[in-house]
C-alpha cells in the first residue's frame, strides 16, 4: 500500500525536486552578463523599492532576471525550439526553418506607418534642391521563396513596395530591385542563411542596379579581392535558438587599387569620434556579432572619403543594410556622408546645403522602413 502511494506521488515529487534544484542553482551559480549565442546583455537583478513592489515593476524585472539566468539556459532554449519544429510549426520565435539551412524571419507588417513614411519622403523630395534617390530592399523570405517551408505566411513585399513607390511622387527617383533580385536569387546567395541582412554579393548586385539611375558606372567585380571570414552566426540564428544550424561566411571585398591611407572613415556619435583606415573594422570580427565589420556598424554620422575618386559627394540616409553597400558606392564618389536617422536629429536639408552634396540616397530594408518612426525628422 505504501509503495503504491509513493508511485502515485512520484511525478509530483520529481517535479518539485527539479524546481527546487533549479532554484538553488539559480542563486548559487555564477551569473553571466552576456549571452554569446543570443547576442544580448542579460538582465541584472532588479532594484527593490516600495514603489516598484507596488506597481509590479519588481516582479516583472525578477521574471526577466530568472528567465535570463536559468541554469543551462541555452539547452532549454534549444530544446524549446526543437519542440516547436517537432510539433510542425515550421520554425521558432518568428523564424522559419527553410530549405538548405536558411533561417528566414516571418513577414513584417506593412501598413499605415509605411505610407506615412512615404509622405514624409515625398514632402522632403518636393522641397529639395538636389536629386533624391531611393531603393527599398525586399526581405529574404520574399526573394528566397523557394527556400521557405511548405506552410508559411505570405510575403507581400512586391505589392507593398510598389504601393510605397507610387506614393513617393515624381521627385523621388525610385529604383525597384525586386524583380532583378528574384531572378538572381536562383543562382546567387543574396542573403545570409542565419541573418536577415543581404550578403556582400547582394549588396554588390544592388550597387550595379542603382548605377544607371543614380548616375555612376559600377566597378567590375574582378577589380576586387575577396577575403572570407568564417563562423558568422546572425540575428536569425540568435533569435530562433536553432543551435544546430551551420554558420555563414562573410566576404570582404577590397578594391585592388585601394591601399592604406586611400580611404578614411570618420565616425561621429555626438562627442564620441573615431576613424577607420578603410571600410572594414576588423576588431569587430573578435565579437559574437561580426556584421559590424562593415563600417563599424550603426552610428549617427559617418564621412567616407576615397582619395582615388576625383569628385562627387552623396548623402546616404540608411539602415544597417547600407553598411555592406556603401563601400561599393564609395568607388564612385570622393565623399559619402552616411546618416542613421535613429540617432541623427538634425535637418537633412540643412546638412545637404552645408555640405554642397550632389544628391541624396535613401536605402532601407522594407521591414525596417515599415517600422521606422524617425523619417519625420528629415526636415
Amino acid at each position: 500500500m505504501k509503495i503504491k502511494s509513493i508511485f502515485r506521488f512520484l511525478p509530483t515529487i520529481i517535479f518539485c525536486g527539479f524546481i527546487f534544484v533549479i532554484m538553488i542553482l539559480l542563486f548559487v551559480l555564477p551569473k553571466e552578463e552576456y549571452s554569446a549565442q543570443e547576442k544580448k546583455k542579460l538582465a541584472d537583478f532588479p532594484e527593490m523599492t516600495v514603489e516598484k513592489l507596488m506597481n509590479a515593476e519588481f516582479q516583472s524585472g525578477l521574471d526577466t532576471y530568472m528567465s535570463d539566468h536559468i541554469p543551462a539556459r541555452n539547452f532549454w532554449a534549444g530544446l524549446s525550439s526543437d519542440y516547436e519544429l517537432a510539433v510542425g510549426r515550421n520554425g521558432s520565435k518568428g523564424i522559419y526553418l527553410g530549405h538548405d539551412g536558411y533561417l528566414i524571419p516571418k513577414p513584417a507588417e506593412t501598413g499605415e506607418n509605411l505610407m506615412k513614411n512615404a509622405k514624409f519622403i515625398k514632402e522632403f523630395a518636393d522641397d529639395s534642391d538636389i536629386p533624391v534617390y531611393m531603393t527599398v530592399v525586399p526581405s529574404s523570405g520574399y526573394i528566397n521563396e523557394s527556400k521557405l517551408p511548405l506552410n508559411h505566411e505570405p510575403y507581400n513585399d512586391g505589392s507593398a513596395i510598389l504601393q510605397f513607390q507610387d506614393a513617393l511622387g515624381k521627385n523621388v527617383k525610385f529604383i525597384n530591385i525586386c524583380d532583378d533580385f528574384k531572378r538572381q536569387a536562383e543562382k546567387k546567395e543574396l542573403y545570409y542563411k542565419t541573418d536577415h541582412h543581404w550578403t556582400t554579393r547582394g549588396a554588390f548586385e544592388c550597387y550595379k542596379l542603382l548605377g544607371k539611375t543614380v548616375g555612376y558606372t559600377p566597378v567590375y567585380e574582378d577589380h576586387f579581392n575577396k577575403k572570407k571570414v568564417e563562423g558568422f552566426y546572425g540575428t536569425s540564428y540568435s533569435k530562433s535558438a536553432l543551435w544546430q544550424m551551420q554558420p555563414d561566411t562573410i566576404e570582404l571585398w577590397e578594391n585592388k587599387d585601394q591601399h592604406s591611407g586611400t580611404v578614411s572613415v570618420e565616425i561621429s556619435d555626438g562627442k564620441d569620434k573615431k576613424t577607420l583606415d578603410g571600410y572594414f573594422s576588423y576588431d569587430q570580427l573578435k565579437n559574437d556579432d561580426k556584421y559590424p565589420v562593415f563600417l563599424d556598424g550603426n552610428h549617427s554620422f559617418e564621412r567616407i572619403v576615397n582619395k582615388n575618386v576625383e569628385s562627387g559627394k552623396l548623402i546616404v540616409i540608411k539602415d544597417s543594410y547600407a553598411h555592406a553597400f556603401v563601400p561599393f558606392l564609395s568607388q564612385n564618389y570622393r565623399e559619402i556622408i552616411m546618416i542613421d536617422m535613429r540617432y541623427y536629429k538634425k535637418e537633412i536639408s540643412a546638412l545637404a546645403e552645408k555640405e554642397k552634396a550632389d544628391g541624396i540616397l535613401l536605402l532601407y530594408s522594407l521591414d525596417n522602413l515599415a517600422a521606422d518612426n524617425n523619417l519625420a525628422y528629415l526636415f
